[in-house]
């Protein structure tokens, strides 16, 4: 597959994960995974544009004030701390095993998408719960698996802001800046053993920057998520069939 392509495909994956406060990594490393690349390749890839998305979206929702800062911080630091752990821990694990961990958490991820938050979350509460335990808990497990599989997290924080009381789109913001450090942390780890192709590299970094500029603007002026979150709950239900039916 050509650069260009792969910027147009990243540019509106970007433009779209960005509105729900993913990163996109888990639909990019399967893409980069299938379109040749060996798995820990891929997963820089991911990690990067992951990366990329979620820190041009962060600027957009830092000053139009969405981000809960409150919990932001401490889950971004622990997370930090845990994805050098999963990172290292990539190379002893075997790719099928990763590839299976990576259809179970997109039918998890897509499941999610698909099914309204007042079913899943008790009614969707109005009070802003703050349990430093569970965010610390929770920072640690997204850390290590976007260390481990080149994923940002953000499908587990989205479902604990929602808990904690938080609106979709104050949860969204929070996400993305969350998911913007724990990539990167991921990515810092995983630099030392990854041979980048710098043109693809150009080409799908200024495509995700783009598309996230166009994705948090729209999210925040415009969209109502809701169909959005549908969208990719049923994309990533695909993908997960493809990937379960290569791995049997």
């Amino acid at each position: 597959m050509e650069p260009l392509t792969f910027a147009i495909m990243v540019f509106f994956l970007s433009m779209l994960f960005s509105m729900i406060g993913l990163g996109g990594a888990i639909v990019y490393v399967p893409i980069f995974y299938w379109s040749g690349f060996d798995l820990l390749s891929a997963i820089p890839m991911g990690l990067l544009l992951n990366t990329a998305t979620s820190a041009s979206a962060a600027l957009t929702y830092l000053r139009k004030k969405l981000v809960e800062l409150r919990v932001a911080m401490p889950f971004l630091i622990i997370s930090m701390m845990a994805a050098p752990v999963g990172a290292y821990c990539t190379s002893l694990v075997p790719v099928g095993i990763l590839l299976g961990i990576f259809s179970i958490i997109m039918v998890l991820v897509g499941t999610q998408m698909l099914i309204p938050e007042k079913k899943v979350f008790s009614g969707g509460r109005k009070e802003h719960i703050y349990s430093l335990p569970l965010i610390l808990t929770s920072g640690f497990v997204v850390g290590f698996a976007g260390g481990l599989l080149g994923i940002g997290g953000g499908s587990l924080v989205m479902p604990l802001l929602i808990y904690l009381g938080y609106e979709i789109k104050k949860s969204a913001a929070t996400s993305g800046l969350i998911v913007l450090f724990t990539s990167l942390a991921g990515l810092i780890a995983h630099l030392g053993s990854w041979q980048p192709d710098m043109p693809l590299v150009i080409y799908v970094t200024i495509a995700a920057l783009l598309g996230a500029q166009v994705g948090s603007y729209l999210m925040h002026t415009r969209m109502e998520p809701e169909t959005l979150r549908k969208m990719v709950g049923l994309v990533l239900w695909i993908m997960a069939l493809r990937m379960l039916g290569g791995l049997i």
